[in-house]
């Protein structure tokens, strides 16, 4: 079912003591697993709210409350950004609805950050991929008993590729993965040095939607980060892969050199290979998703995205693993 933001406010005004909505307005979600609006209440305050539209949705949004109630006041107070606060949870259709804290502000996509991160230092300030970069580096040092202790995941490097073994696995039973492309996949996700790292506390959702931001003729800055409902220990260049679908290849570079210079110990050489990998990878995620949902249009899409990534991996000499390379196998997850 999908429910309108004027649903989303009866919702909220029904089920959370408090809160009197008096308007309602729709926002932008970075997939389509959820119905979502900003409401307006008689106080003057803004609250985003969030449906889930399907079972594994809800899971998410479970997860995301989660890790919400082990960020202590001492946590938030070191972090550069405000995080969400769950104000209420609304039992609606078998499921729940979710009310935050919303902190008004603007969301631009990775170009448009990139821009604003020049216009920054034209104007003799830091620049925006700077403080991206300060930014994850302040989430990755973060303690790692928050995700324990909320019974979140946590994967050691080699459960890491196992685990992308198997999307792989997945993404070639459609049949509809290029030969080439699956042989290099295959190559990068052998054992070796690359799968060899340190896992961190990471956000696992990081882009450029969940990035809210305050821009004045002065400044810009990053007053919220959202979309929490992925965060485990994992790998830490997950949260770069995003950045890979900038334009602009200097802010990329320069927000993963500034990481290196904020982290206490030194990321691992591999860190930014990774990340592109993972945004490669994403495309045969979307495919996967959209075979096994029947969605003829997109996957038609995907394919021929992946199509433009083996081009580009070819005629840029990177295209691996084109001799006679033993297919991998996932074995236990773990």
């Amino acid at each position: 079912m999908t429910l309108s933001p004027l649903q989303l406010a009866a919702i909220v005004s029904a089920g959370v003591p408090g809160i009197y909505p008096v308007g309602a307005e729709a926002v932008r979600e970075d997939s389509g697993d959820f119905d979502s609006a900003i409401i307006a209440d008689s106080a003057g305050r803004r609250w985003r709210v969030r449906a889930p539209r399907r079972p594994d949705a809800s899971m998410r949004l479970e997860a995301e409350h989660l890790i919400l109630q082990s960020f202590s006041p001492g946590l938030r107070a070191r972090l550069p950004f405000a995080v969400p606060t769950v104000a209420g949870i609304v039992p609606y259709a078998g499921g729940n609805v979710f009310v935050y804290t919303h902190i008004p502000g603007s969301v631009y996509d990775v170009d448009q950050l990139a821009e604003l991160s020049r216009r920054e230092v034209a104007q003799g300030r830091p620049s925006l991929a700077a403080i991206i970069a300060k930014d994850i580096a302040t989430l990755h040092v973060m303690p790692e008993d928050i995700i324990y202790e909320a019974d979140l995941p946590s994967y050691s490097s080699e459960q890491i590729r196992r685990r992308k073994i198997a999307e792989l696995e997945r993404a070639a039973a459609t049949g509809k993965v290029p030969a080439d492309l699956l042989a290099h996949w295959q190559a990068v996700l052998s054992p070796g040095p690359m799968w060899q790292f340190r896992p961190r506390v990471v956000h696992a959702d990081m882009g450029a939607e969940n990035l809210v931001l305050e821009v004045t003729p002065s400044e810009a800055r990053i007053v919220e980060v959202t979309g929490w409902s992925d965060v485990h220990v994992g790998d830490p260049a997950q949260d770069f892969a995003w950045l890979y679908s900038c334009e602009d290849i200097d802010f990329t570079d320069e927000a993963v050199e500034v990481y290196r210079q904020q982290m206490p110990q030194l990321p691992d050489a591999y860190l930014a290979q990774r990340a592109n990998f993972y945004a490669e990878f994403a495309v045969a995620q979307w495919l996967t998703h959209t075979v096994e949902t029947d969605d003829k249009d997109g996957a038609t899409h995907a394919v021929s995205m992946l199509l433009d990534i083996q081009d580009d991996l070819r005629s840029s000499g990177e295209l691996l693993g084109q001799e006679d390379t033993p297919p991998l196998m996932s074995g236990p997850q773990d």
